[in-house]
């Protein structure tokens, strides 16, 4: 009797001890899927906060870009025509946008702020987001969009270094007149604050007769177009996971 007992007592106390580890496991387990359930909110709403600077900065840019394009297309339809005193207006006027420097001498580089998205995708961050399609859209959004965005940047780039071995090397003492500057010359012209009327005239006046810097403005033209057609697919991309986000979110939260 006492041994049935003993027995019944034995089960009785390894069942406690059992159902007492499985009741602990079970709350683990729910505490841990409750934590990563919180990570992955944090890390969706990172991403949103991301895309929402990434935006403002491609809206910043497209105007800039947008505005540097449409002059340059009137520079290229009226090359040989050109009322260079109307140019040097807007030029004197157009600061960082619209200037003799920036449309000859220097390039426009593409700069989002994706170091966000980036580190979640380079440290594994992107595991703890559940939706399938928000995580390979983020990985196509890098690897293609936002890839093919810089590589036609670099090539505009290296098209205008070009041009520079061009400018570099020419004997013309106009050219080498309009080269020369200093940095508070650039940061004056940039503000927009000092006439610089006669100097923009004269730049003019020696570029158009050097018939590599219409080929150069051509060309430009044209690497330009591949340069803003991948960038509004980079900014639809973005729209699209950033929708995608939203909707995440309204489930989980």
């Amino acid at each position: 009797m006492k041994g049935k007992l003993g027995l019944k007592k034995f089960i009785f106390e390894t069942l406690v001890i059992i159902i007492g580890i499985s009741i602990s496991f079970w709350l683990n387990n729910m505490q841990e899927n409750t934590n990563i359930a919180k990570k992955e909110v944090e890390t969706l709403k990172a991403i949103k906060l991301n895309i929402v600077e990434i935006e403002a900065y491609i809206t910043s840019r497209r105007e800039t870009l947008d505005d540097e394009n449409d002059f340059m297309n009137y520079l290229s339809e009226n090359w040989n025509t050109l009322n260079l005193d109307s140019v040097v207006n807007v030029l004197q006027k157009g600061r960082h946008i619209k200037s003799f420097h920036n449309l000859f001498l220097d390039y426009r580089e593409f700069h989002p702020p994706v170091s966000e998205i980036s580190s979640i995708i380079n440290d594994g961050s992107i595991a703890l987001i559940s939706s399938h399609e928000i995580k390979l859209s983020l990985i196509s959004l890098m690897d293609n969009n936002f890839d093919y965005v810089n590589q036609n940047v670099k090539s505009e780039i290296e098209l205008q270094q070009v041009f520079r071995e061009v400018l570099l090397k020419s004997n013309s003492s106009e050219i080498s007149k309009i080269l020369e500057t200093t940095s508070f010359e650039l940061k004056e012209r940039f503000q927009g604050n000092v006439d610089y009327k006669n100097q923009i005239l004269n730049e003019l006046k020696a570029i158009v007769k050097l018939n590599p810097a219409k080929n150069y403005i051509n060309l430009k033209i044209r690497q330009r177009y591949w340069v803003m057609n991948f960038m509004n697919s980079f900014s639809n991309k973005l729209n699209k996971i950033k929708e995608l986000v939203d909707v995440e979110l309204l489930i989980k939260t």
